[in-house]
């Protein structure tokens, strides 16, 4: 830039700075809570932060405090449209989800705080109304929606999966298939022998683009050979401490399967290699191989709270 031009720029910043307030751009605070889903221990779980009232608020200005935030996703609280209780705006970094499990539940708390009388919710989400019960229990407030009904999408080669997502193959539970469920969102259910398989997952690793479009791009790796359900959520160069919307994929596909019981309330473990430990808990109506009425609940706790000014 040369001298001449550098100096107009400085003297038109300098005389924009000196406006009068009344000549500024209008600014505007919105308050939000900060809280930890999927646990009930604060600095566990999954992150969310919710703006309780977001009228007012720009697409643009969602995404971009999304961003600011840097959190897996953040919702927009707005009135109700439809009947319910809410309109909730879920964005993640890359735009606007139709639905996500750990904003949902995180979302219902953080309306619950100004609603203490409430037992029960709608909130009007992308996929449609995601009714929601709240049970205020002696440790804590335990938090449980019910998905949209499941659907069992293709299967996969066990082998595909395992060369392309970094795990040998032997290492796949071969009484259960490799397949794509969703209840709201899709994922590819990997079942496994082992935990000690889910030690071995590493980042950087993702289907063929052709195959992600057939089975999608997002893994959820079940225990399905032990007694206890653990389960990992890994992106390319992510992790999830707590999937909800995993979560209720999994239900279905552990009654589809006659991995569990229908009803049987079901504790799924996730995040402790982020070191942030959590519990999904979900369960399932219908009968084997008929999944019907997919519920994933979870304690959440409050970790913080501020405003901000956009």
């Amino acid at each position: 830039m040369k001298r001449r031009d550098f100096l107009t720029t400085a003297i038109a910043g300098a005389a924009a700075a000196s406006l009068p307030a009344a000549a500024q751009p209008a600014r505007k605070s919105f308050d939000f809570v900060q809280v930890d889903v999927f646990t009930q221990t604060p600095l566990g779980g999954n992150p969310l932060a919710a703006f309780p009232d977001a009228g007012g608020m720009s697409d643009a200005q969602m995404m971009n405090i999304t961003r600011e935030l840097n959190h897996s996703e953040t919702t927009f609280i707005l009135p109700a449209t439809a009947g319910g209780d809410a309109k909730v705006r879920i964005f993640g970094s890359d735009g606007e989800l139709p639905f996500s499990g750990h904003p949902t539940l995180g979302t219902a708390f953080v309306m619950a705080l100004t609603r203490p009388g409430k037992t029960a919710m709608v909130l009007e989400e992308g996929v449609g109304p995601i009714p929601v019960t709240l049970e205020r229990r002696t440790d804590g407030l335990f938090i449980e929606m019910t998905q949209t009904e499941p659907v069992f999408g293709p299967k996969a080669d066990p082998k595909m999966v395992a060369d392309a997502l970094g795990f040998p193959a032997d290492e796949i539970d071969s009484r259960y298939p490799v397949q794509s469920v969703s209840t709201g969102a899709v994922r590819l259910i990997v079942p496994l022998k082992s935990a000690s398989t889910l030690a071995k997952l590493t980042l950087g690793h993702q289907l063929p683009p052709g195959q992600r479009a057939i089975f999608s791009g997002s893994n959820y790796f079940v225990v399905t050979g032990e007694a206890e359900i653990e389960a990992r959520f890994l992106g390319f160069s992510s992790e999830d401490p707590a999937t909800g919307s995993a979560g209720g994929c999994a239900a279905a596909y552990l009654v589809q399967y006659g991995i569990r019981k229908p009803e049987e309330h079901i504790a799924i473990h996730q995040g402790r290699f982020v070191n942030r430990p959590s519990i999904v808990y979900v369960r399932t109506g219908g009968a084997t191989g008929k999944p019907t009425n997919v519920r994933v609940g979870g304690y959440v706790v409050e970790a913080m709270r501020g405003k901000f000014t956009v």
